[in-house]
């Protein structure tokens, strides 16, 4: 079984990523394909969401009930323990596997909630380590 990449090993894909992402979105710009490149946080967010979109589901047990419509998933009691279990583990073990276990409980609304707060903590991360900056030029 081939080892997991370690943390420092995906923040580096990661960055590789976005500086593609970035180029190619710049060489857009300059052609007129695009008025202006999007913020980094939503580069990173479209560069997080085929990482999701990519990762195989695996078996899972049924699907889990949904909180509500009135109460946004990112918001509901009952997904915040469980989205920030996954961060715990983005951030403790690897990016990849806490990926896999949201996909597992095949509940879109916790696979939602935890993409856009991996978003949001990925982005605090990089612009700490100074990857990115906080201003999009």
């Amino acid at each position: 079984m081939p080892e997991s990449p370690t943390l420092e090993q995906e923040i580096s894909q990661l960055e590789q990523t976005l500086a593609q992402k970035r180029e190619i979105l710049e060489q857009q710009k300059e052609s007129g394909q695009i008025e202006q490149v999007p913020h980094q946080k939503e580069i990173l967010r479209e560069a997080i969401r085929e990482r999701i979109q990519a990762t195989p589901i695996p078996a899972a047990p049924a699907p889990q009930p949904q909180p509500p419509a009135e109460t946004p998933s990112y918001l509901s009691e009952e997904l915040q323990p469980k989205v920030q279990e996954l961060i715990n583990m983005a951030f403790e073990k690897s990016v990849d596997e806490s990926i896999k276990t949201a996909k597992s409980t095949q509940n879109a609304a916790l696979i939602d909630a935890f993409h856009d707060a991996l978003v949001d903590e990925m982005y605090n991360y990089l612009i700490e380590r100074k990857k990115i900056e906080l201003l999009n030029k």
